[in-house]
């Protein structure tokens, strides 16, 4: 799969209190770029699945026959940022799980490199940078303000 052949999806948008289908003139707006692409890879599927066991946490969706790994959503980003604390150690593993989230992208030949940056903005909000590079081409690029919900432990 390439870019040219990327199909899209239905355009999702962040908003303060999770996201939200685009619509103009009464029609819900297509994607062909990786928006929403992007948003489900990391706030999509249970965000109890933490990906690292298979487990009965698992999106319904990636239980039916023919979902290869890399259609499958795994909230590992999520199950970080609504069930830990707001750490140093946390802020980096939930880079590190937005990337995994994210590593489809790569398995699929859409993008060469994805770069995640976590910052604590306050003690309940994180600011999440994600950068997406197909050659010396930034191909997405977008800050995610999400809230940090498992409570107000900061240690940054």
């Amino acid at each position: 799969m390439n870019l040219q052949t990327f199909e899209g999806d239905l355009l999702l948008f962040d908003t303060v209190d999770g996201g939200d289908v685009a619509i103009a003139d009464g029609f819900f707006i297509s994607d062909r770029a990786l928006d929403t692409a992007v948003y489900l890879s990391l706030f999509g599927g249970n965000k109890e699945d933490n990906g690292k066991v298979k487990n009965r946490k698992t999106w319904w969706g990636n239980t039916l026959r023919g979902v290869s790994e890399n259609q499958k959503l795994v909230s590992r980003f999520q199950a970080i940022i609504f069930g830990l604390p707001m750490t140093t150690k946390n802020i980096l593993d939930a880079e590190e799980a937005a990337r995994l989230d994210l590593e489809w992208l790569i398995s699929e030949k859409l993008a060469d490199e994805i770069v995640a940056d976590g910052r604590a903005v306050s003690n309940k909000r994180f600011d999440l940078k994600i950068q997406i590079t197909s050659g010396e081409k930034i191909i997405f690029k977008n800050t995610y303000a999400v809230p940090w919900k498992a409570g107000s432990n900061v240690a940054v």
